[in-house]
């Protein structure tokens, strides 16, 4: 409960500053955004002991508030094979804001979204005997890439890490890194 509300708090705040901060500067005409990805998904630490590299997904609905500041909702799924774990589907749900760095009206934006959210560690029925699934708290931030081919849609390579607070049976460890690697395509509406 007390993380929810230091979110809120957070989200809050963030959005504030992204009023306040260029509130006169001229809005994309398509201030919504759709983008979904896909790629390789890495175990870091603990978990790269019991899980191999595996394939996910991600869909991210955000709004522009101005010209740097974006909220973005966001759902991974991920699939990673046990290597002496079982092999897990992992959920990710997440509520960031994303600062744009690169230069206002520049076909390269660059955004760095930081955010807090959960993962749900869901076994697969084979080898996870005595696993049951879970979901923790975790943090999300990383780096996107985006090249917008005309004013609506743009190709995107997105870095992420994702660090989850809490011990899931069969992977160890106090806290859980997975690293998204993805590309894909960004629409505004």
């Amino acid at each position: 409960m007390q993380h929810a509300k230091v979110t809120a708090l957070l989200a809050a705040l963030v959005l504030t500053l992204g009023f306040a901060q260029d509130a006169h500067a001229q809005r994309r005409d398509n201030p919504w955004l759709i983008h979904v990805a896909g790629g390789a998904y890495f175990p870091v630490g603990e978990y790269a002991n019991t899980a191999n590299p595996g394939f996910g997904i991600s869909a991210d609905v955000g709004y522009q508030f101005n010209s740097r500041w974006y909220a973005l909702g966001t759902f991974n799924l991920g699939w990673l094979k046990g290597d002496l774990g079982p092999d897990m589907r992992n959920y990710g749900y997440f509520l960031k804001a994303a600062y744009d760095i690169g230069d206002p009206g520049s076909q390269i934006r660059i955004l760095v979204p930081f955010g807090a959210g959960a993962v749900t560690f869901d076994p697969e029925t084979s080898g996870s005997e005595g696993v049951e699934s879970t979901t923790k708290f975790a943090l999300n931030a990383g780096l996107m890439f985006q090249y917008y081919v005309s004013p609506q849609v743009a190709i995107s390579v997105n870095g992420m890490s994702t660090l989850v607070f809490g011990n899931v049976a069969g992977i160890g460890g106090d806290t859980i890194w997975i690293i998204p690697l993805t590309a894909g395509v960004l629409v505004r509406l």
